[in-house]
């Protein structure tokens, strides 16, 4: 997995977690929508202070958007939030 799919499946993974849509998240983290959209497929290479701003918001530290053990579980999840049972 590249370092930007990492990144993107445990944003996902975080956001699920908090029970958050995207657009939850997107104000929280000061982002718009179609860019936690973009974020979450993996395909954009972010910077790292997005990846600082990600993290801050979640309140984890930086290196756990880049855990492949939970990248994996991420791939699981479903379509929407509102049908995440964890």
């Amino acid at each position: 997995m590249t370092t930007s799919e990492l990144v993107g499946l445990n944003t996902k993974w975080y956001r699920y977690k908090n029970h958050w849509t995207q657009e939850q998240f997107g104000e929280l983290a000061n982002f718009k929508t179609a860019y936690i959209s973009v974020i979450e497929t993996g395909k954009y290479n972010i910077y790292s202070s997005t990846i600082d701003q990600i993290a801050k918001t979640f309140h984890i530290a930086p290196k756990d958007l880049l855990d492949e053990t939970t990248a994996e579980k991420a791939k699981t999840l479903p379509k929407r939030v509102d049908m995440f049972e964890g």
